[in-house]
């Protein structure tokens, strides 16, 4: 049987650590803004399991646009040296992707709502701590998982 590309399993490997870091470091994003929501969950148990279903979802989200990234730079490790272009492409689309979320969220679905200590977006009315949750995360995170799996393989060879 043949094994696959070393690009593939590299591509794999970097996949696994983003998501990996990306749920790690969402969860306490996600528990230290869960006080600006209504109806924020009332034991901590209930806290811990919904931060941490967000944050899986978050990992998902993230997963999303760093395999958007390889297509629109049509490199499948495109993160390893992303350039402006590439820190700009994932701010963009993790801005974009949690308007989108959020809107439909609070105001079409009502899934949730924000507390009056939820800072809002002038002229989107969208809490501010979500869209800046993807800004900034996923390209940091981006960078660290590359990082990590150019580690793995030095100390390999």
């Amino acid at each position: 049987m043949r094994r696959g590309s070393g690009a593939g399993r590299r591509v794999g490997r970097l996949s696994g650590w983003v998501f990996a870091w990306v749920v790690l470091c969402n969860f306490p994003w996600e528990m230290g803004q869960a006080a600006a929501y209504s109806g924020s969950p009332s034991t901590l148990w209930q806290a811990l399991r919904d931060c941490g279903i967000h944050s899986v979802i978050d990992g998902l989200l993230s997963l999303g646009i760093f395999w958007g990234g390889g297509v629109v730079f049509r490199q499948a490790d495109w993160m390893r040296r992303p350039g402006l272009s590439g820190y700009v492409w994932a701010g963009t689309t993790g801005f974009f992707l949690s308007v989108v979320i959020e809107l439909n969220a609070v105001y079409r679905l009502g899934r949730w709502a924000y507390q009056p200590s939820m800072p809002l977006l002038p002229g989107l009315g969208v809490g501010l701590l979500p869209v800046l949750q993807m800004l900034v995360l996923p390209p940091l995170i981006f960078a660290l998982a590359s990082k990590a799996v150019d580690g793995a393989v030095l100390a390999r060879e």
